[in-house]
């Protein structure tokens, strides 16, 4: 899973929008319990695929499938733990699960510095020997998923959690300056495009909504791509988000982002409700309240101020709050998603679904 905003502003809803989307609300509103997202959303509405909890429940595979109709599958970079040795069975087993329904199926990421194997991320040849491998592990991948994989991540992460700076990575280490090293960020999507013509290919990050800054930096690198030929198709923006992200700031970059004339996708929604991880925090009604009212206004928003035809819709990083990265890779005490762990529909599926009306 990729990585949320570390600074995050403190719990404590100030000034925010509360809805009341309990069960007894619920039955005098006009709210339709038996409507699915998929159902409601006039653009593809997703989560990510590849996740224990649908590999190993019956049941949170049904719900996915009743309620979503894109999926992400993810980790692509494990596929090559050695040099020029893969291992494709992981991904084979989400995708051709993935292609047994009318999904679209979108590909994160193909490069990723935090996900790398240590072969990868500790490379110990020149610039040259670097760049062969990647060229092959991108074409390998994109080839072999051609036709499957509508679209990809092309890479993660490139710039500064919160400027518009390129992001000191062990990648970028291999360069001799920033410039160099955005040379090669083309190639890769160069690389990506030779193999697959037909594939939609993104770049993918976070923070836009809070550091305009470092939106800044990306348009500045979207804008060198378009000057230059490179291909590009979209952006995704990832939205770790949480109940105090400012709706100016979300609005701004969905405006921003679509004034690219790319598609934009809201690549790995989630929101938060302890940023700060208070071990003695209370999860109440007007805390999901809050919850609820957040997951309305993005969908509002990004329907608001991202044009129809650029809509490459929503995708969620997890569905239920059994498998939220948050709370098994971050260790985190949180309630991020939609589906809460036992796969009940919680507050901010309806608010999820009263913003994609």
């Amino acid at each position: 899973m990729t990585a949320c905003n570390p600074n995050s502003e403190d719990v404590k809803p100030q000034s925010v929008m509360i809805i009341d989307y309990s069960a007894s609300t619920r039955a005098t509103a006009v709210i339709d319990n038996d409507s699915t997202l998929k159902a409601v959303a006039t653009f593809p509405i997703g989560a990510a695929f590849n996740s224990k909890i649908v590999k190993e429940s019956d049941k949170a595979n049904s719900l996915f499938q009743a309620q979503f109709n894109a999926k992400t599958v993810h980790a692509f970079m494990n596929t090559e733990p050695a040099p020029g040795q893969f291992n494709f069975s992981e991904i084979d087993y989400w995708v051709n699960a993935a292609d047994k329904q009318p999904l679209r199926l979108h590909g994160h990421c193909l490069v990723y510095h935090m996900a790398a194997p240590e072969w990868f991320s500790q490379f110990k040849g020149n610039t040259e020997g670097f760049e062969k491998a990647v060229k092959n592990h991108i074409q390998t991948l994109v080839s072999r998923y051609k036709g499957k994989i509508k679209s990809w991540d092309v890479i993660n992460e490139v710039f500064d959690w919160n400027s518009g700076a390129v992001r000191q990575t062990a990648f970028r280490q291999l360069y001799a300056s920033d410039a160099a090293y955005l040379e090669f960020v083309k190639r890769c999507f160069q690389w990506a495009h030779k193999a697959d013509p037909d594939a939609l290919l993104f770049y993918n990050d976070y923070g836009f909504e809070t550091y305009s800054s470092k939106l800044d930096g990306v348009l500045k690198m979207i804008d060198n791509f378009k000057k230059s030929g490179t291909p590009i198709h979209g952006l995704g923006t990832q939205l770790h988000i949480d109940i105090n992200t400012s709706e100016t700031g979300l609005r701004n970059a969905f405006q921003r982002l679509a004034a690219t004339s790319l598609l934009v996708h809201a690549s790995e929604l989630d929101i938060a409700v302890n940023p700060k991880n208070d071990q003695t925090l209370v999860f109440s009604n007007e805390l999901m309240s809050v919850q609820a009212a957040k997951y309305k206004v993005v969908a509002s928003l990004y329907k608001q101020n991202v044009p129809s035809r650029l809509r490459y819709g929503i995708t969620m990083w997890s569905f239920s709050d059994a498998d939220s990265w948050l709370v098994t890779d971050k260790k985190m005490r949180d309630m991020p998603n939609v589906f809460d762990t036992k796969l009940n529909k919680k507050m901010a599926f309806y608010g999820l679904m009263d913003g994609l009306k």
